[in-house]
């Protein structure tokens, strides 16, 4: 994504972009070698084992092969999860540094997601470039449960633990393209860019099966199990001005209250 304000933002998000087809290659190399091993390990099996068929050899073979093409599938796996968590961590560091160039007064004291002012200004300035570029652009609002509850019967002390743990979550769950942002109280958005309808929805989907499998906060003898409610809006798919983006996709998931 494309920063519009100074140059130094750019260079970061060129570099997201870099890094993003840095690893969609790295994925398709993956899978031509692992394509390529087994097909190996096929015909080694056919070329060594096969003219023995039927006998004690055949089957000591067979064995041999077998525990190699169990190995290696285990490797793969192993070596999958490792890129994929490399990913992870790197995408992150991407978002703190895009936080970072963007400056302390951008962000929210307590989730150190940006705050609603750079949320709004940012927004603005990505659906222009999505209207001039003829690119789609898509926000989710995200509702956290029980906040009100929480700070009623636990302390404000233990909401505001609860919030700045949801926020980490909400960052941990973002590409380096996207922009979180805590918008209100209990309220929360994402911008993201380059983003149609279909995806958008994906993206929603993801968040909440991900919190879902959160294991619950625990502060002191307290434990709590987040929730949250989640909806998209978009341009040009569903509203053409930041004010009916963003309303649109409250109002979605006010819609999902108590559903």
């Amino acid at each position: 994504m494309s920063e519009h304000a100074t140059s130094a933002p750019l260079h970061a998000s060129l570099n997201s972009d870099e890094q993003t087809e840095a690893f969609a290659n790295l994925n398709r190399h993956v899978l031509l070698m692992r394509g390529l091993g087994a097909a190996l390990l096929v015909a080694g099996w056919v070329y060594f084992t096969l003219p023995g068929f039927g006998s004690a050899m055949f089957f000591a073979d067979t064995i041999v092969f077998l525990i190699l093409g169990a190995y290696a599938f285990v490797a793969a796996y192993t070596a999958r999860r490792e890129t994929v968590a490399l990913e992870k961590k790197l995408r992150l560091g991407l978002i703190m540094r895009n936080m970072e160039l963007e400056g302390g007064a951008t962000r929210d004291d307590l989730t150190h997601l940006f705050n609603r002012a750079h949320f709004f200004d940012r927004l603005e300035r990505e659906l222009q470039t999505a209207k001039g570029v003829q690119r789609p652009l898509s926000v989710v609002i995200v509702d956290l449960n029980g906040i009100r509850e929480i700070n009623r019967n636990h302390g404000y002390r233990t909401g505001d633990k609860v919030l700045a743990s949801f926020g980490r979550f909400l960052l941990d769950q973002a590409r380096a393209s996207d922009v979180p942002a805590r918008i209100g109280g209990d309220k929360f958005a994402v911008i993201l860019p380059d983003t149609a309808e279909p995806a958008a929805h994906a993206a929603v989907n993801r968040l909440l099966q991900a919190l879902d499998k959160l294991p619950e906060f625990d502060e002191g003898d307290v434990s709590i199990k987040l929730a949250a409610r989640a909806a998209a809006s978009g341009y040009p798919w569903d509203a053409e001005t930041v004010d009916s983006i963003v309303q649109h996709a409250i109002e979605k998931s006010h819609a999902l209250e108590g559903a």
